[in-house]
């Protein structure tokens, strides 16, 4: 028996919210100081997390945010990671409804050379959620690229060609690639991906690539690996 609104037991991330902190991300990022071309990830989300959190609050967003939270095996207390952007919706009682954000940077230029870290973004994101790692019951799930050398299409590019060489570990029908937004159709840097994992708990991941600028990435003059990636 339940006693009150039964909303807030409801096991689903509310469906209105979800292009709703899409639309934050991007809109915060818009006035956030951008990272460097070989800054670090976990700076980076610290900083952009404060600022989520000012403009969640003053565009009065039903959201509560949390940054590296815990997660752990319900079965065995072990620890399997820390989720890097984790949104809450105000009015649910349930610890395991939320929706997650996974933070990679993409095209990190160190000492001349520019790394794509598409693998990683896959491999060390994506598939966290297609495992049930994170988020293991929910419909949605996001990862964030910060495209350090500003060049979001070359990003969203290499992503996508290793979406595409992993569609079978990524449980994705073939031929598999970012898609556009059925969300935020007419938003170049806002993709998808759709997942059908053995469980038949169907994943949704949202993408957005957010380029760093001031970086004068048309000018360096760099070697890169990405055709190894």
């Amino acid at each position: 028996m339940i006693v009150g609104d039964a909303d807030i037991w409801s096991d689903t991330f509310p469906e209105d919210l979800v292009p709703r902190v899409l639309d934050l991300i991007t809109d915060t990022w818009t006035s956030f100081a951008h990272p460097g071309p070989n800054d670090l990830e976990v700076p980076t989300t610290r900083r952009f997390k404060h600022a989520l959190k000012q403009a969640k609050d003053f565009n009065r967003l039903p959201l509560r945010l949390e940054r590296e939270p815990a997660e752990d095996d319900p079965q065995t207390g072990e620890e399997l990671g820390r989720i890097d952007l984790k949104f809450l919706p105000a009015i649910s009682a349930r610890e395991e409804v939320y929706l997650a954000f996974e933070c990679k940077r993409l095209n990190v230029i160190h000492s001349g050379t520019r790394r794509s870290l598409a693998p990683e973004y896959v491999t060390e994101g994506m598939m966290r959620f297609v495992t049930g790692k994170y988020a293991g019951t929910m419909r949605h799930s996001g990862m964030i690229g910060y495209v350090l050398d500003g060049r979001r299409d070359d990003a969203i590019r290499l992503v996508g060609r290793n979406v595409g060489t992993r569609a079978t570990q990524l449980c994705m029908a073939t031929p598999a690639d970012l898609a556009p937004s059925t969300l935020r159709p007419q938003a170049a840097h806002v993709r998808e991906t759709t997942h059908q994992p053995a469980s038949s708990r169907f994943v949704l991941i949202h993408h957005l690539f957010l380029a760093a600028v001031g970086q004068a990435a048309g000018t360096t003059t760099f070697t890169t690996d990405e055709d190894n990636q």
